[in-house]
């Protein structure tokens, strides 16, 4: 990802043969390279491409507004190799299938990408409404300041925008996929970067969600995050944390919204989602009136409608806090939390569990509580 204030930095920057993760620094040009974690959606699900020496593929971006530069460099091509073999070996397509997951407006060349990074560092501005602002490091020189803006794919440059940035989730996401942008249902919340330097102000994206709103009887709605990524240069520093605690502002918000759910959430958003819904809930008192492990599902249900989580989520949370309250494994407390938990983890997995023999049934319980205690206690380690 690119930003500059000459053209030549820009190019001097592509140009460069070093090969680093870390920021590089070309005269008048900055540059950040990660890579991604799947190429399956693109090249197959070996990720392997054949017939090329010296490969390498570069996906290089404006760092604010996703201005994109597809180009591929290689030594050699198997046709140009001498063979033995009596069968014409053929180098696997790389351009056809990269491009059909980008954007039309790909820059055809590296100039006109590298006058499209300069011009978009001093005037590129964020599509949609900004909705949040946090605040990063600063110096006598400097400010970066964090800011979230809301969307929706009725909004023709917000729209352009996002078909940019959704080849990220391909890359990013495991099972993804590009989601439904003539459906007026979903909204797009992204994570920029605003660095003041000299009197200049530049954007960077940080991040994004995607949220779709279900109909929830008879009046309202129920937000579902779909896709959430924070990119790898930005990952660890707080930005995940950031966004989803506004997008579930949002919805506390809001009398529209039911509550909010996540479909099929990573171990690592689970982790993230916990931690924050857990500190929230512990702010606000919520498990002042649960004593004991004898939790009736009427209180669950009027914490989840309270605190808008899902019912799932808001159980989760329950019992993260009554592990929180007991002393010692070898109480008695301790003893009818275990039972508590481990009827919900049957009834979850009744239909699995009912197909083994008694045993071995006790046993996988048994396993899934262990391992279940194990994340929570590493969870509330970290509040």
């Amino acid at each position: 990802m690119f930003s500059g204030e000459t053209e030549s930095g820009v190019v001097q920057a592509m140009d460069s043969e070093e090969g680093d993760e870390e920021n590089e620094e070309g005269e008048g040009a900055d540059v950040i390279e990660f890579h991604p974690e799947f190429t399956y959606p693109i090249y197959g699900e070996h990720e392997r491409i054949f017939g090329y020496k010296g490969l390498s593929i570069n996906l290089n971006y404006a760092a604010g507004s996703l201005a994109t530069y597809f180009n591929i460099k290689y030594t050699k091509r198997i046709e140009q190799m001498e063979s033995t073999s009596a069968v014409a070996l053929k180098a696997d397509d790389i351009d056809t299938p990269m491009r059909q997951i980008l954007a039309d407006s790909v820059c055809a060349t590296q100039s006109e990408f590298a006058q499209q990074v300069v011009r978009d560092t001093r005037v590129f501005r964020p599509s949609g409404r900004k909705v949040h602002e946090y605040a990063g490091r600063s110096s006598q020189t400097e400010q970066l300041r964090y800011e979230i803006y809301s969307s929706s794919f009725n909004d023709t440059e917000s729209a352009k925008y996002h078909e940019r940035m959704q080849a990220f989730v391909l890359f990013f996401i495991e099972g993804a996929q590009f989601i439904d942008t003539s459906d007026e249902r979903w909204h797009v919340y992204t994570v920029f970067e605003r660095l003041d330097m000299n009197g200049q102000t530049s954007y960077s994206l940080v991040g994004f969600s995607t949220v779709y709103n279900f109909y929830c009887w008879p009046d309202r709605k129920r937000a579902r995050i779909s896709q959430f990524l924070v990119l790898p240069p930005f990952q660890g520093q707080g930005h995940g944390s950031a966004l989803y605690s506004y997008i579930h502002a949002m919805v506390l918000g809001s009398s529209d919204y039911a509550d909010l759910s996540v479909e099929d959430p990573s171990e690592a958003f689970d982790d993230m989602r916990d931690r924050n819904d857990m500190r929230y809930l512990l702010k606000h008192n919520a498990f002042a009136h649960i004593k004991g492990a004898c939790v009736e599902q009427s209180a669950i249900s009027e914490l989840q409608h309270k605190h808008k989580l899902s019912r799932r989520q808001m159980t989760r949370c329950i019992e993260m806090a009554l592990l929180k309250m007991i002393k010692s494994v070898k109480s008695q407390e301790f003893g009818e939390f275990r039972l508590f938990v481990k009827r919900r983890i049957y009834a979850q997995n009744m239909d699995l569990l009912q197909a083994l023999d008694p045993d071995e049934r006790k046993q996988k319980v048994a396993e899934s509580f262990a391992s279940v205690v194990d994340g929570y206690r590493r969870v509330l380690s970290l509040l």
